[in-house]
């Protein structure tokens, strides 16, 4: 384990009590099912019984959880699961492979197979396959942000070697995300954490200042950031103005966002006290309830353009 495995191995432990003292006594689950044939390609599935038998289709969302790309795990997000569970929606959480074991592509290929087996889940749940939407924090942000780039811009299937993204994108919803690497590489070291980060993430032997990224085979192709185009879909992105991790990384994606997509909204907070990921401890940050309960309005104008009862 590297110094960066720890450090994110840790901050998971540390801010699990936080991030998971809320439950939903209504929401159920049924955990670990199977996506894909590797051990961690399992995710949870998240609902309230009233909507399996009334006779209509439901939203999913679909959420990817951070850790930094190397660490977390879908046991550290139930409450945010449950959170939007509640409201009437689908949820489902699935766990990927992660560096070492594999690099980026590795990872984004075991999201692309999560994500399109919403049309599985489907056959079994009276799950509406027209309104689907991604979600994440953190890497989990870069993650949704990465599927949808490679769902309107199907050439990074070919980069990726992964498949098409066979499911239609209603929403998008980012959260804390990182969505420019060059950006979050060139930032702060975080006392070398960063470096250590990129080399097992990308697999390649960046010098410390990254003065040498551009030779990187796949330079061009890392950051979602740069496939924001017209195709993309309805977006919600919040981020912290002071995030210690994630800086420059919020405000210019949804300027990209904001320029194109066909319904936007944002929250954001300044504050060092409100930092990265704020939005996952809304039991002690009246931001993070704030942030959450407009992530909820942006669902409800999202599902109204189709009419669907939720």
């Amino acid at each position: 384990m590297n110094k960066a495995q720890f450090v994110f191995k840790a901050v998971d432990i540390i801010g699990n009590p936080s991030q998971n003292n809320i439950r939903y006594k209504n929401v159920v689950s049924v955990r670990d099912i199977a996506y894909g044939g590797e051990k961690l390609n399992t995710g949870d599935l998240y609902y309230i019984p009233d909507i399996l038998n009334d006779g209509k289709v439901h939203p999913i969302i679909v959420y990817y959880h951070g850790g930094a790309f190397l660490a977390g795990d879908k046991k550290y997000r139930v409450s945010i699961c449950e959170y939007y569970a509640k409201e009437g929606y689908f949820v489902f959480c699935p766990n990927y492979r992660m560096p070492p074991e594999v690099d980026y592509k590795g990872l984004m290929r075991d999201c692309v197979d999560s994500l399109n087996f919403v049309q599985k889940l489907a056959e079994k749940y009276n799950i509406d396959l027209e309104n689907v939407v991604l979600t994440g924090d953190s890497a989990g942000g870069y993650i949704a942000a990465y599927l949808a780039a490679i769902k309107y811009n199907e050439m990074l299937c070919d980069v990726i070697d992964c498949d098409k993204v066979s499911v239609d994108l209603k929403g998008l919803m980012l959260m804390c995300g990182i969505y420019d690497l060059e950006v979050l590489m060139k930032g702060t070291s975080l006392m070398g954490v960063i470096p250590t980060t990129a080399r097992t993430l990308l697999n390649f032997n960046f010098k410390n200042d990254f003065s040498n990224i551009k030779d990187f085979p796949d330079y061009e192709y890392i950051s979602p950031a740069s496939f924001v185009n017209e195709k993309w879909c309805s977006s919600f992105i919040c981020w912290a103005d002071d995030d210690l991790v994630c800086q420059g990384q919020g405000e210019p994606m949804a300027e990209k966002l904001k320029a194109v997509v066909p319904m936007y909204d944002q929250y954001h907070v300044a504050g060092v006290q409100n930092n990265h990921c704020f939005h996952l401890t809304p039991s002690i940050n009246k931001y993070a309830r704030e942030c959450l309960q407009q992530s909820l309005d942006f669902l409800v104008k999202l599902f109204a353009e189709e009419k669907v009862t939720v």
